[in-house]
């Protein structure tokens, strides 16, 4: 009787993982249809590689007339600072003398910090539709650091060899659009969209609506 109900329920899990399953196949499969509803999807919905995240998302309802791309993200991430570190190592070189030249940390005879005050947090997006480009948005929050803040990352970094505490908020977010009409004779089948942070800028968060209507 025991071995009986342990099956039953052993069935059951075994049911309800399969339709979960189905659940998430379901879920990549999703279709933006031409002249439908808007389309919202997160980072989780992108493939990332490095600092360069991609969707894929197939399209239906291309038959040749004029479309229309209407693609809004909001992005956010951290930015970067160049700390200046440089490691130092002294070569000894015949006659007693020494050729200074760089090392690889901790092999350093000594260092130098020399903050850059600028801070940078940059963001590409592009477009595609079965390869033909759809269009492209780029925008920064770039600033310049003051002087109070340079000193206190390289005290930092002195101490500790890496920034320590938060002497600059590096946590930034952008709005990027591409709002394009064009005619891809009906060969718009699957939508590419690719979110790009450029200069070490770290995404952790992408917000983004797509609709793509038609022209009547």
């Amino acid at each position: 009787m025991h071995k009986r109900i342990y099956m039953n329920i052993k069935i059951v899990i075994l049911g309800l993982s399969a339709m979960l399953f189905t659940a998430k196949l379901l879920a990549f499969n999703e279709v933006i249809y031409v002249a439908g509803s808007k389309y919202n999807i997160t980072k989780q919905s992108f493939s990332g590689n490095g600092s360069v995240y991609t969707a894929k998302i197939p399209v239906s309802g291309d038959y040749g007339q004029q479309l229309i791309f209407d693609i809004d993200a909001r992005i956010s991430g951290n930015g970067a600072i160049d700390t200046g570190f440089e490691c130092h190592k002294l070569y000894p070189q015949p006659g007693g003398y020494f050729l200074i030249g760089a090392g690889n940390p901790p092999d350093c005879t000594y260092t130098t910090v020399n903050p850059s005050n600028q801070f940078r947090f940059i963001v590409e997006m592009n477009a595609y539709c079965s390869s033909i480009p759809i269009g492209t948005d780029m925008d920064n929050r770039n600033a310049l650091l003051t002087a109070e803040q340079v000193t206190a990352i390289k005290n930092s970094v002195n101490s500790y060899g890496f920034i320590v505490g938060n002497p600059y908020d590096t946590y930034r977010s952008l709005n990027l659009l591409i709002d394009n009409t064009l005619v891809t004779h009906g060969n718009c089948r699957e939508l590419t969209l690719e979110v790009k942070g450029l200069e070490q800028t770290q995404i952790s968060a992408i917000d983004m609506d797509i609709l793509i209507g038609e022209v009547f």
